[in-house]
């Protein structure tokens, strides 16, 4: 081999020893892969329990407190954002106390934070609990979750996402109709004791979830055994190592990546216009004329079509079917589509029709999302990628959250709302043909 072969083939192992994305490793279902389906699934019926029940509790939570549509509305999507603000340092404390742990941390305080709301005498004492106790929990578990599931799968990773994500589709099935009859039998405070109950599964997911061992990072330099340490050397002081470290802690070199960039976008917009939806579809319903009973079938029949879905799309993307990318950019659009019809729907099967295509596409948008992020960024990058995208998402609920609510109470009517929510959710497809141009996914 001549000098210049050696030389290319030295170079080339180098890249790949530095590389931060590690080779694919096979199927782990057995270092605790079904754990983390079980944990992600259980965080999505809790999900769906929290957004459902304060959804269709919008109407009787205004008249309780005598306030307007948007203050409520806001005080959900406050609530939710707030997760994306703790998100970041999902996965420096799974790293430093164990995934498990925190989980089962995250679910005590949802618990309590409903428990305490169902006794609460006014919006300010019931935005206060829901959005400091519950709202900086509910990111966490989802961010380390689904990091387990990208370490532990690989060449089944489509269909393992699409099956933990069937958690929120069960959700949608179950949640809607339990709601309904919670409030029509205990009224709103014992359905925030149900609520409060339901996200307390949690605690053992959590508990189960201790026993996984995930491969750590290897950023770290081992210092050989036989080296002699210099006395004149000064360690530095704890708050120095701690801001030392925040780069590497934090992989705060994402936020110069435009791959990264690309996928918190589509993450943002789709997770957003769909969260507003959630809060306000039942609203939305009765302000056509439907009953809340009506709502509760529409949202039902779109949970099966959201369960169907997840789990077909698993065959198609690991069959090679269609790219992924590709898949997301046609959700996108229909997704978009359904919202842009919103001001001419006036029929039951008409609302039932696009309420089960936003929510189908929305479950295909967040396996296929998964998917993404782990093609192009690689698993290292995985927790804190998805932390980095929550915080993201908060900023977005934070400013525009009260929008469809303000517009309602200005204007008596969701359907210029609607709209705006469908530009918001057509905009994922630029940097999804951005990163197949630039051929950051295949």
């Amino acid at each position: 081999m001549s000098d210049t072969e050696a030389s290319q083939s030295e170079s080339s192992d180098i890249q790949e020893n530095t590389s931060p994305v590690r080779s694919p490793e096979p199927d782990a279902g057995h270092r605790g892969g079904w754990v983390s389906l079980l944990t992600m699934w259980t965080r999505g019926v809790t999900r769906m329990a929290i957004l459902k029940g304060l959804g269709m509790m919008l109407p009787t939570l205004q008249d309780q407190f005598g306030t307007t549509t948007w203050v409520i509305g806001w005080m959900t999507s406050l609530m939710v954002g707030m997760g994306g603000l703790v998100a970041p340092l999902a996965g420096f404390l799974g790293r430093r106390f164990g995934s498990g742990n925190v989980i089962m941390v995250c679910g005590t305080m949802i618990g309590i934070a409903f428990i305490a709301a169902s006794f609460a005498s006014r919006a300010t004492q019931l935005s206060f609990i829901l959005i400091l106790l519950a709202g900086s929990s509910l990111r966490v578990p989802v961010v380390l979750a689904k990091e387990a599931i990208g370490r532990c799968y690989n060449k089944s990773l489509a269909k393992a996402t699409g099956i933990a994500r069937t958690g929120t589709s069960i959700g949608l099935v179950v949640a809607a109709p339990l709601i309904q009859i919670s409030l029509d039998k205990y009224g709103w405070r014992g359905t925030m004791l149900l609520i409060g109950g339901i996200s307390m599964h949690l605690i053992p997911c959590g508990a189960l979830m201790r026993k996984i061992r995930t491969t750590p990072s290897n950023s770290y330099r081992e210092l050989p055994q036989n080296e002699p340490v210099s006395e004149d050397i000064s360690s530095p002081s704890t708050c120095a190592s701690f801001w030392m470290t925040v780069p590497q802690n934090f992989d705060l070199s994402l936020l110069r990546s435009f791959q990264y960039w690309s996928i918190a976008i589509v993450y943002v917009c789709f997770s957003f216009a769909y969260d507003m939806w959630l809060i306000y579809f039942v609203s939305q319903a009765q302000s056509k004329g439907f009953s809340l009973e009506d709502a509760a079938v529409f949202v039902t029949v779109a949970g099966v079509g959201n369960l169907l879905a997840k789990l077909l799309q698993g065959f198609i993307i690991d069959a090679g079917i269609l790219p992924c990318w590709s898949l997301m950019v046609m959700c996108s659009i229909v997704t978009s589509f359904a919202f842009f019809v919103t001001p001419w729907l006036a029929g039951y099967w008409t609302m039932m029709l696009t309420a089960s295509l936003v929510v189908i596409c929305d479950g295909l948008l967040s396996c296929l999302h998964d998917i993404l992020t782990k093609q192009v960024l690689g698993v290292e990058l995985l927790a804190d990628a998805y932390g980095w995208m929550e915080i993201k998402a908060t900023v977005m609920r934070f400013t525009l959250g009260f929008i469809p609510g303000w517009i309602y109470d200005t204007s008596g009517s969701y359907n210029a709302a609607f709209v705006f929510l469908g530009c918001v959710q057509v905009a994922p497809v630029i940097p999804l043909v951005a990163l197949k141009y630039f051929r950051c996914v295949k």
